[in-house]
């Protein structure tokens, strides 16, 4: 029997307009993973200006184009049913919004499974008409959330089968992490200071202003730096918060850099303060492959990717007081802040790894095709 027979046929649509392969790397590797697992047929459906069009066509996977601009495009819901059809597909795996708002509904009549990517907490309503195109679209029958506490929440919101929700970690190869840490000898940086870095934006529930009142509290006299990667130094709120933060000497807005992971490795530790609507965050498991422990707070999947007290430390969102006291500790005690980093590599080895990802995914592409 033809080996290609006994393969289950995925249509992977994706879209991304990024030109640095660090975020989207984890679903790149998924979908090559599938591919060399020699269980998976797969075909990819992404945008003509994807920066992932040469990774999946350097492994042999066949790639086609849709503009994917649109919510809802009648166009584009026509070229993925037809594909759907011509191609027998088994499992349709939705990525982002766009891939599901499109994709869930030119599914709709067909035989194939339908999966959709959820990759946050929050931001879902039973009563906004637009979730029943994405989350709570009739059509999904699987929706793989990126964190347990992203999949518990999204449950409270789903009719009929909860279960069509499941959690199933993204995953980071470690050869990703092997560049030399990032350069900071153009950053006023003090001698022998604690460095702290934070992908920060001006979304208020990244909490930078957390962050800031944080410092704010810290003794006098501590030598630390802080790093702020993602910050504009001219952008005015960001002077703002800088000011706010009463050591503004010590806070280096270093703007967009596509070296985020190298700027972590170049840090003691890094700071998550989100006060809602996280996921899994990316900028974390970096620095854990980094062997960097990382200071989060207690919101979607951040205490999954931390053990408190033994891979870093885990605070109370919105909480610059209980956020200020661990980064003393640490600072303080940098025997436990270099043992915190050594346990949460080995955690991102362990837990977070590309094989576990790509084996969980074609399980539930078995138990859906069977």
């Amino acid at each position: 029997m033809d080996s290609m027979k006994n393969k289950i046929k995925l249509l992977a649509v994706t879209h991304h307009d990024k030109k640095n392969i660090n975020p989207i790397r984890p679903e790149a590797s998924q979908i090559i993973g599938l591919h060399r697992s020699g269980e998976v047929d797969v075909l990819v459906l992404c945008n003509p200006g994807s920066i992932l069009i040469p990774y999946f066509e350097k492994e042999g996977i066949e790639v086609l184009t849709d503009p994917l601009e649109k919510k809802l495009s009648i166009s584009t819901v026509l070229n993925i049913r037809k594909l759907i059809k011509n191609r027998d597909v088994d499992v349709l795996h939705l990525f982002n919004n766009i891939a599901c708002s499109n994709g869930a509904t030119a599914a709709i009549g067909t035989r194939c499974k339908v999966i959709a990517y959820r990759g946050q907490t929050g931001n879902v309503s039973r009563w906004d008409p637009s979730c029943y195109l994405v989350m709570l679209h009739p059509r999904l029958n699987k929706i793989i959330c990126v964190a347990k506490a992203v999949e518990n929440d999204l449950r409270k919101y789903l009719w009929g089968d909860k279960s069509r929700a499941t959690t199933v970690y993204k995953g980071h190869d470690q050869s990703w992490y092997q560049n030399e840490s990032a350069d900071l000898s153009d950053l006023p940086i003090h001698d022998d200071s604690f460095k702290i870095s934070l992908v920060a934006n001006l979304r208020p529930r990244k909490g930078l202003h957390v962050l800031m009142d944080a410092l704010a509290l810290m003794p006098e006299g501590i030598n630390i730096d802080v790093l702020l990667v993602g910050a504009d130094s001219n952008n005015e709120k960001i002077k703002e918060m800088i000011q706010r933060s009463t050591i503004p000497k010590r806070v280096h807005a270093m703007g967009y850099r596509e070296d985020a992971p190298e700027v972590a490795a170049a840090s003691d530790v890094i700071i998550l303060p989100t006060t809602k609507r996280e996921g899994l965050c990316r900028a974390v498991l970096e620095a854990n492959s980094y062997g960097v422990p990382a200071i989060v707070s207690d919101t979607g999947g951040n205490a999954e990717l931390v053990e408190n007290g033994i891979s870093g430390i885990v605070v109370e969102p919105g909480n610059p007081k209980e956020l200020a006291d661990a980064i003393v500790q640490l600072y303080k005690d940098r025997a436990q802040c270099k043992e915190f980093g050594v346990n949460a590599k080995r955690r991102a080895v362990t837990k977070f790894n590309v094989e576990q990802g790509v084996d969980a995914t074609i399980k539930i592409y078995k138990e859906l095709t069977k």
